[in-house]
């Protein structure tokens, strides 16, 4: 390769890697190619997201979603989909601490919106949800390539490239609201989140920070659509 080519090589990668440095401070981002694990069962319904949506979604038409004010969270589901994922291969006290951080994350997110409830009845809305993937940093890999220039270069290639940077984390989930009593579905989503090179934040070292905050973005987001969708006339 001529000195020019290299030159221009360089100056791209450096540029990739900046730009990995000044707009990496959001914890996740969306994924690409969405998992469909079979937990939702018919997909058929769902559409391709927009703006910050999920990957893949639906809300039911003309649905009074003011009607309900309490939810009823079922057990966290784990699907193991790829089969190879790191979820297949985790100790059940790993994955058990997932699941627990997640369902305590969604409680303390809606907690002052609905009230949580044990059983079906009027007004009750179930949730359903599924951890489909997950995946902790690989965190030397993760570190060397954020402080080795030309690892950190070919880290940021690859952000571009593949969605993904070198040695972070993802999570997938899949998620249904139901009536509680009739079981009519009224939302379903897909989505996936993939860890951020760089948080803002020091957290380098914990291994599970992107599944971490792949979840407590999945439920903020719930709080904000169900205040969205209570707020919504049912005509709309």
């Amino acid at each position: 390769m001529r000195s020019s080519e290299v030159r221009r090589t360089l100056a791209a990668m450096a540029a990739a890697a900046a730009a990995v440095i000044v707009g990496g401070c959001a914890e996740t981002h969306q994924g690409r190619n969405p998992i469909m694990s079979g937990f939702l069962g018919d997909y058929s319904q769902l559409r391709e997201g927009a703006g910050d949506e999920a990957q893949l979604v639906y809300v039911k038409p003309n649905c009074d979603f003011r009607a309900y004010d309490k939810l009823m969270l079922d057990p966290i589901k784990v699907v193991c989909t790829p089969q190879k994922s790191w979820l297949a291969e985790a100790s059940k006290e790993e994955v058990q601490a997932l699941v627990d951080y997640f369902d305590a994350a969604i409680r303390k997110s809606l907690g002052d919106d609905v009230a949580f409830v044990d059983a079906p009845g009027p007004g009750v809305l179930r949730l359903r949800l599924a951890l489909t993937d997950a995946s902790g940093a690989a965190v030397v890999r993760d570190v060397v390539s954020s402080v080795v220039p030309q690892m950190l270069a070919i880290s940021a290639l690859k952000s571009l490239i593949l969605n993904k940077a070198t040695g972070v984390g993802e999570a997938s989930v899949e998620a249904e609201l139901v009536d509680s009593v009739s079981g009519e579905r009224l939302v379903a989503a897909v989505d996936k989140r993939i860890g951020s090179k760089f948080t803002g934040r020091f957290d380098k070292f914990d291994q599970w920070r992107a599944p971490k905050a792949a979840f407590d973005y999945w439920a903020m987001r719930m709080k904000l659509r169900m205040i969205e969708l209570r707020g919504r006339p049912a005509a709309e």
